[in-house]
């Protein structure tokens, strides 16, 4: 059975230093070894050294021997999360999203059959984002990766609906991904819980957002895919339908959310067989991906998954690679 991996992340060496004030960079502090981007540092988890796994991680051919290892014939590829500057200067964004996603690009023509990608825009400014998506398109990007929001404005905004046509003029999947939200204030945390609860709370945010919104009632057919299990959602849906419900202000959504739910894809990275379950039989396996965020602190292979959710053998092949291909329009076995 093939296996498609939604969620991986590289950071590119090219990329160090190439975004002003903000990096980014590893260095060395008092023994810790940290991420640095702007005023916003983060902890390397377990302290190990990076940056030699980083520059493996950047030579295509030993990445795709590391995927022959553990089993996986195709992974889609993303910037971090942390480097969306979606708080930077505009132009500082443009530049350094566009050096990205040619690197991705670049990366990934390497082995087409064993990678895609999704690129990231700076989208502080949507005119900016919209020609850097064409452009990436061109070169092959199967989708774009963006937060949970913009730090400036929100994904119901009626500034993001130019974006969206684009997307659909294009047939491309939004991947959404959360951030650190104390980059963009600079402030410290604990425990990184930003990245922990945060995630998931911001994800939940994101589907609520664009649902209650009325995005896919002017979009229809866009795609969304949401890492980590969608948050809170598949657990919290009713809660989010009762404020369609009671017509809470600004709710705008034609639907039930629940109706919105082909609309998105989640992934089974939940980190408990009995969560793991719940989200299978609630969301359904046709929407429904495996995505493990390879190369992140959390990593684990999510396919060894597959055999202990009760799935039929047609359930286990939407969720390892069909409903991948069809969400990235990738090429069918």
């Amino acid at each position: 059975m093939r296996k498609i991996d939604m969620h991986g992340h590289i950071v590119f060496t090219e990329t160090f230093g190439k975004a002003g004030e903000f990096g980014p960079e590893y260095l060395l502090d008092d023994g810790l070894w940290k991420f640095k981007v702007g005023p916003y540092v983060a902890e390397v988890p377990r302290n190990e050294d990076p940056r030699d796994t980083m520059y493996k991680m950047n030579d295509p051919d030993w990445f795709r021997d590391k995927l022959d290892e553990i089993g996986i014939d195709m992974l889609g590829i993303t910037g971090s999360p942390l480097l969306y500057l979606y708080w930077a200067p505009t132009d500082v964004a443009v530049r350094f999203h566009r050096l990205q996603n040619d690197c991705m690009a670049r990366f990934c023509s390497a082995h087409p059959d064993r990678f895609f990608w999704c690129p990231s825009v700076p989208l502080q400014d949507i005119g900016e984002s919209i020609a850097e998506l064409k452009r990436c398109a061109a070169m092959g990007g199967r989708g774009v990766n963006i937060g949970t929001d913009a730090a400036v404005y929100g994904l119901d905004d009626p500034r993001m609906w130019p974006f969206y046509d684009a997307l659909a003029d294009l047939n491309l999947a939004i991947f959404i991904h959360p951030y650190p939200k104390p980059m963009a204030a600079g402030a410290a945390e604990k425990y990184h819980l930003s990245w922990v609860t945060g995630y998931t709370s911001q994800e939940t945010d994101a589907f609520a957002t664009m649902v209650l919104g009325g995005v896919f009632d002017d979009f229809p057919n866009l795609r969304v895919y949401v890492t980590h299990g969608g948050g809170f959602t598949p657990y919290q849906i009713g809660r989010i339908h009762g404020a369609w419900q009671m017509k809470n202000p600004g709710v705008r959504c034609r639907q039930s959310p629940y109706e919105y739910r082909r609309n998105f894809w989640f992934d089974i990275l939940v980190h408990d067989d009995k969560a793991r379950k719940f989200l299978v039989d609630s969301w359904g396996s046709d929407n429904i991906v495996i995505g493990s965020n390879y190369s992140g602190w959390n990593w684990s292979d999510e396919f060894v998954h597959l055999e202990s959710l009760g799935l039929t053998e047609s359930q286990k092949e939407n969720i390892s690679f069909k409903n991948a291909e069809k969400l990235f329009n990738l090429a069918t076995t």
